[in-house]
């Protein structure tokens, strides 16, 4: 990931780069190896969900530094962060899943899929050409499935239902979901 975001910087300083990470941990970790570096003019941005709102919106805010913004699957989709020029994709994410047989969420490092991966490389180049880099390789994008697999089987159910219950919506069995 450090090669990529140095090969980006010898090409000068034009645009700004979105660094895909799988979480919040490797979002500090990859942060501190970067502030190491020595780019002038160079803000590096968290972004992931856990962060207060003040801080998630100064992604929102180009100054006059060039920016890293190293986000979680959170800036996938439904923003589009201004001066974006560069993604590096991980390829990878913290994707919830229900273990039915502990009866836990968990969040395990997973490959994203391949909607996912083009997603990403979609958040770069809106206002003007952009370069997507994927540290992965073309091989491994192709084996990956096609989309991502919907909530309703990643994730339980119960807090729904519980809900459900709690103001009277009827029968699950009969209720009319989409």
């Amino acid at each position: 990931m450090l090669d990529a975001v140095h090969e980006l910087f010898a090409q000068g300083p034009v645009g700004d780069i979105l660094v895909f990470l799988p979480g919040e941990r490797e979002i500090r970790e990859v942060g501190d190896l970067l502030r190491q570096q020595t780019w002038p003019q160079t803000e590096i941005l968290p972004l992931f969900a856990r962060l207060s709102m003040a801080d998630q919106h100064r992604i929102f805010y180009p100054g006059s530094k060039r920016r890293i913004i190293l986000a979680t699957n959170v800036a996938e989709t439904s923003l589009t962060v201004p001066g974006i020029r560069y993604v590096i994709d991980s390829g990878l994410a913290r994707v919830s899943r229900h273990s039915g047989r502990t009866q836990v969420r968990r969040l395990p490092v997973e490959r994203i899929s391949q909607a996912a991966a083009n997603q990403r490389q979609g958040r770069c180049g809106r206002l003007a050409d952009g370069l997507c880099i994927r540290l992965f390789a073309e091989e491994d994008f192709r084996d990956r499935p096609l989309f991502t697999d919907p909530d309703i089987l990643r994730v339980s159910l119960a807090a729904v239902i519980l809900q459900m219950k709690y103001l009277k919506l009827g029968e699950m069995e009969t209720f009319p979901f989409v």
